[in-house]
């Protein structure tokens, strides 16, 4: 039996009741029950059980939602890519519209023949010549108290091209709205506030003189509580609990699953990244494929593992860049251990001094769960294009693959590049089905720690977001109030932090009180998370990927790129950053881009001495004061091997402050078998 999530298993029968649900709990019986847990006449559950089986359902639920909105937003970009107009249409609800500076529209044929004029030269389908690649980042994403509609905020990044024409960025902020209908999640309203554009030949620019700040659909506290406490009734005769307390946790062991799975998928990334080789093929089932299309493919973990040697030595050298980020990815549980999953990959690589080059493909991964760990079983990847940094994508591209190597036979798959083939065709559904298992869950606290976990994966990511939206307007007050009231933070260039009232201190020390400039934007994209929960579910470390670009009115844009490693945790039950570390890999002009860095360039932000001496930190940074690029630093993780479990050089464990090993006992100490590392 398959159900989309536990929300379509049942009607909202009294809106703003408790509802009553219990569990079976294995093998119990009456006499299992504590004194002062009255069985229900005719029932083997108590109604404290009811009670809390009620709230652990509308948990899941909540859960869920928040996994199924992502998802759709991350159809919603595959579809784009690949020039579905009529199914970007139908993620709509029946009166859903789509709200940009001068254009409001709904219905469902009104909104396809626009996504198909403004994104398909008024074609079906996607020409071969054309691209549209729409990167949504960043999602804050939050849940209504009755959970049957949501709001979330994402960046985007466009980068579009018709070939021989010309090449274009687009970007800005999505502050959508999205609605339960026919149990089913929709988009009720997608409303773009665009920030910057330009030709790639000139880079991006502000689009007015002073560009608005877009509104943001939450507070800090609202950013914190994703999925806040349910004031909807579940109510269902006791006779039922047992089947429904079992659906939802076959629902939370599926969250579960798809939180390992895009771990996996970003460990991946950020492994090929360091060119960290032996890490990358352990990730690997023993019988795995690694299939790219015009290479080659490859059979078996030896041979796997032979091809990225074939790409070079192990590890970085000086100058050298191999950045492999993991986007928008939509993944599928494909019955009992078994799951796919469909990306973006978009690589910035080069040599310093030398050439460089962007490329993109799409990934069509599988991936097994073999004895609880989960692997990857095949990767097919479509290269949709290799571009010389210096050209852009609308002329002279450069070879899309890499040569095969020796342990390669012929490749599969059909050809994606551009502008000569399409993007592969889509498989999966917008709308996740998740498979029951026939089983009762094991007990209530099991279901609850599960149920906890899976919150926590959403609570990481969603304040460690929110963050980058508000650095992004100077909004120092709400930026602290992301803070735990012991939390540390790195600030750039002066070391650390520690205290909520501290950081605050530190933010309008460094930057004043008189909001962002003007005409000049800082775009704090972040990609990517890995997230590692502790057992018990109440704190997090999580991995995030900085993906900075900067905008002006006038003059040459620019880009950050680094990498986050943060600690969260549940105070007061809200999601509060507990710790911040945030090591620069490089910053450069879009004039030359990161083969272009030049000596010093990095220091360009840099505060005076006097100024650090007006509001000292408390500590030292933990990496790199500078962005080293085009040195190599060492670059920490917060995790070992998901599948392998070797650990990295430099292994970032929970802190007290930024001192490396200073532990303040910390649950997030150790992860949990359960939770989306594992």
């Amino acid at each position: 039996m398959l159900i989309r999530s536990v929300h379509n298993l049942a009607p909202l029968w009294f809106a703003g009741l408790v509802g009553v649900l219990t569990l079976c709990l294995g093998a119990c019986s009456l006499q299992d029950e504590p004194a002062g847990r009255t069985p229900i006449e005719g029932s083997a559950w108590s109604a404290d059980d009811l009670e809390r089986g009620a709230r652990l359902v509308a948990e899941v639920e909540n859960a869920a939602a928040i996994r199924d909105i992502k998802r759709l937003q991350h159809a919603f970009a595959q579809y784009a890519e690949a020039g579905e107009w009529r199914a970007m249409s139908e993620l709509f609800a029946d009166d859903g519209r789509y709200v940009a500076p001068g254009v409001e529209i709904w219905g469902s044929d009104t909104l396809y023949n626009h996504f198909r004029a403004e994104m398909g030269g008024g074609a079906d389908g996607l020409a071969p010549d054309r691209l549209n690649v729409r990167l949504f980042l960043s999602p804050v994403v939050t849940l209504s108290e009755d959970g049957t509609t949501a709001q979330g905020r994402w960046h985007e990044v466009a980068m579009l091209g018709h070939y021989g024409e010309g090449a274009f960025w687009k970007g800005g902020i999505y502050e959508n709205d999205y609605v339960l209908e026919d149990g089913v999640w929709k988009i009720s309203e997608l409303h773009y506030y665009p920030q910057y554009a330009g030709p790639y030949d000139k880079g991006w620019r502000n689009i007015a003189d002073i560009v608005p700040l877009t509104p943001y659909h939450y507070t800090p506290e609202e950013a914190g509580s994703p999925t806040p406490q349910s004031a909807k009734a579940l109510a269902l005769p006791a006779g039922d609990a047992d089947e429904r307390l079992s659906q939802a946790a076959a629902t939370a062991d599926a969250l579960l699953d798809e939180s390992a799975v895009q771990n996996l998928q970003a460990a991946y990334g950020y492994y090929v990244d360091r060119k960290m080789w032996e890490n990358v093929t352990d990730l690997f089932a023993e019988e795995a494929t690694f299939d790219v299309a015009g290479e080659g493919a490859y059979s078996g973990k030896e041979a796997i593992r032979r091809r990225f040697f074939a790409l070079g030595d192990a590890g970085l050298k000086e100058g050298e860049l191999n950045d492999h980020l993991q986007l928008d990815p939509v993944v599928t549980l494909n019955g009992e251990n078994r799951a796919s999953a469909r990306g973006f990959e978009l690589q910035m690589t080069g040599q310093h001094g030398g050439a460089s080059a962007w490329a993109f493909g799409v990934f069509e991964n599988t991936y097994v769960k073999e004895k609880g760990v989960w692997k990857i079983q095949s990767v097919k990847l479509y290269p949709r294009f290799a571009a010389d940094y210096e050209i852009g994508w609308a002329r002279n591209l450069l070879p899309a693959h890499e040569e095969a190597s020796e342990s390669a036979s012929a490749s599969l798959l059909a050809g994606a590049e551009y502008p000569e083939q399409t993007s592969p065709a889509i498989s999966f559904s917008a709308h996740v089905e998740r498979a029951t298992k026939p089983e009762a869950p094991a007990s209530l606290d099991a279901l609850e720690r599960k149920v906890a976990i899976a919150k926590a994966y959403d609570g990481a990511e969603n304040v460690s977001n929110a963050y980058g939206y508000y650095i992004d307007e100077f909004r120092w007050d709400d930026t602290a109030d992301l803070f735990s009231e012991d939390g540390w933070k790195e600030l750039s260039y002066i070391g650390a932090y520690y205290g909520r009232e501290r950081v605050r201190g530190s933010l309008f020390s460094r930057y004043g009180d008189r909001g962002r400039s003007a005409t000049f934007l800082a775009i704090h994209q972040k990609t990517q998370p890995f997230v590692t929960v502790a057992q018990d579910g109440k704190s997090a470390q999580i991995r995030l990927r900085l993906f900075q670009f900067n905008s002006q009115l006038d003059g040459d844009g620019s880009y950050i790129s680094g990498i986050y490693e943060n600690q969260v945790k549940l105070e007061d039950g809200v999601w509060k950053i507990a710790g911040m570390d945030l090591d620069y890999v490089f910053l450069a002009s879009y004039t030359g881009g990161w083969a272009a860095v030049e000596e010093g360039s990095a220091q360009r932000f840099a505060p005076t001495p006097e100024s650090i001496a007006k509001y000292p930190p408390d500590g030292p940074l933990r990496g790199v004061t500078f962005a080293p690029y085009p040195e190599i630093a060492p670059m920490g993780f917060h995790f070992d091997n998901p599948v392998s479990g070797r650990a990295p050089d430099l292994k970032l464990d929970w802190s007290i402050s930024s001192r490396h090993g200073e532990s303040g006992g910390s649950p997030s100490a150790k992860a949990s078998q359960d939770s989306p590392s594992k």
